[in-house]
């Protein structure tokens, strides 16, 4: 394609998204908010085209936040809003309160007993474990399971999910708009009167997740060895659903802090996007939002990443497909280099018009897949830069190794073109309208703003920023991060290739 048919293309897609923008920039001036005196933050952006709504609740509590020891409890709290609160699926709350306090004090002298070591009395750990198994069953008898889906479900709520991250952990779904109050309560009620039942078994749950997503997935494997070099002191290095060791021993009570010391209303934004109205959404908030306890706050991640002076490396032997992570440390989202960070993460992994596609995966045909990830595995510290990649069949993982060192150092020295930038430019502005699109789009980059940059008005600050990046400080970026001394490279080879030790 000559240059001048790529600058008439450019222009062409500039004009095509013309009444987008012109939407957009509306769009800022119609989000409304609402501030609950115990600090809760509402969002609110009126839809009125068709009558439902969705909603995005999301705590600033994710892996980062857990101490070592208790790493998986936000993820495993996120299970446990689900299972209702002292009267949604509960049978006789009363006295399930007084059985579930036992089997808490029973396990508390199980794991005592267990955590004794070789010195532990096997005959006392067999009493207690059947003691604990009674009192499991007198627990189920009192719950009424899956009372909190089945309500959603039964009143039209559809996509009903959650996900818990390194920065935060994030609630949805969709309602039809006169379900609203009906939202509002079951919204409000699981964090204000949570009761964390069927504990134990939904661990159980939360252990074969982990046991398919890291243990027995060979990617799931590699990314834990490689965020665990990559960070020595900050905890992004520790894995967000846990470590085996500390699921299979965290108790109900260790949630319940958990939660007492992080979910509070102080720590939680609502975005709700839809057909609603601002002056029933504010009276319905006031009314079961504000029952929520203030909190502290938050608990603030004081351990910073000390610098690296060196390149860290770990290899694992697999009989599965060879892979690669290099992980170079970039800076938060809220640092003015990291739209620079997101524009040479697009330009030189990101899509099949990228160059490690084009060069590795179409060219050379050395990779079977080659990407890149700015803000790996968070963006609300430092994180990483990650390029991700598997050699094609018969292709050495050194080889492939070479390869992305190559083109890396090319990027570096020979810099991204006027061309390219413009490309992303393009891609950037396209990609942001398409997100403002959807309702569940809209109130998930609403929430993410407020929390991850301090203000949700910054969401409609990314075309500018992207608008004002220069060659010369994507290139200057470049040679920041790219240095070996700044990453921390995985990779995984074949048994076959390296024999049996």
């Amino acid at each position: 394609m000559s240059m001048r048919k790529l600058s008439l293309f450019g222009l062409l897609c500039f004009l095509l998204t013309l009444p987008s923008l012109a939407a957009y920039e509306d769009l800022e001036g119609e989000v409304q908010e609402i501030v609950l005196e115990n600090g809760l933050r509402i969002l609110l952006l009126e839809r009125h085209e068709v009558p439902v709504f969705t909603f995005a609740t999301l705590v600033e509590v994710g892996g980062v936040n857990e101490e070592q020891g208790r790493t998986g409890l936000a993820h495993m709290f996120e299970h446990m809003a689900f299972k209702g609160s002292q009267t949604l699926g509960a049978k006789d709350y009363r006295k399930e309160k007084k059985v579930l306090e036992k089997m808490d004090d029973v396990y508390d002298l199980l794991q005592a007993e267990r955590f004794r070591g070789i010195r532990a009395d096997e005959q006392r750990i067999a009493a207690l474990e059947e003691e604990f198994e009674e009192l499991q069953k007198q627990a189920d008898e009192l719950v009424d399971t899956n009372a909190f889906g089945r309500m959603v479900d039964q009143n039209g709520g559809v996509g009903m999910n959650a996900f818990t991250a390194s920065d935060m952990t994030v609630y949805f779904y969709s309602f039809p708009s006169n379900k609203l109050e009906l939202w509002a309560l079951l919204e409000s009620d699981r964090f204000v009167n949570p009761v964390l039942r069927e504990f134990y078994k939904e661990r159980n749950v939360v252990m074969e997740e982990r046991r398919m997503r890291s243990e027995s997935q060979p990617t799931g494997r590699l990314i834990e060895e490689a965020l665990a070099i990559s960070f020595k002191g900050h905890p992004y290095g520790q894995p967000v659903i846990g470590h085996r060791s500390d699921i299979a021993a965290f108790s109900r009570r260790d949630a319940q802090d958990f939660y007492e010391r992080h979910y509070g209303a102080k720590n939680t934004i609502i975005a709700v996007v839809g057909d609603v109205y601002y002056e029933e959404l504010e009276k319905l908030a006031k009314k079961y939002f504000s029952k929520i306890p203030a909190g502290s706050g938050g608990i603030p991640v004081r351990t910073k990443e000390p610098e690296q002076f060196g390149e860290r490396r770990v290899t694992i032997k697999d009989p599965s497909q060879p892979m690669i992570f290099m992980g170079y440390h970039i800076p938060e989202t809220v640092h003015p280099d990291f739209p620079a960070c997101e524009a040479l993460s697009d330009i030189l992994g990101q899509g099949r018009s990228s160059r490690l596609h084009s060069k590795l995966v179409k060219d050379s045909q050395q990779a079977l897949y080659a990407a890149t990830w700015a803000g790996f595995p968070g963006t609300r510290f430092p994180s990483l830069m990650a390029v991700f990649a598997a050699p094609n069949q018969e292709i050495p993982v050194e080889e492939l190794e070479t390869a992305l060192d190559a083109e890396i150092e090319l990027l570096v020295s020979e810099g991204v073109s006027e061309e390219e930038l413009a490309a992303y430019k393009n891609r950037g502005r396209a990609s942001f309208i398409r997100g403002l699109d959807s309702n569940q789009g809209m109130a998930m980059q609403l929430v993410s703003s407020e929390s991850l940059m301090g203000d949700w008005r910054e969401m409609f600050r990314g075309l500018e920023k992207i608008d004002a990046l220069t060659l010369d400080e994507l290139n200057r970026v470049a040679g920041e991060i790219f240095q070996k001394k700044n990453r921390s490279v995985a990779v995984m080879v074949t048994e076959k290739e390296v024999g049996n030790d």
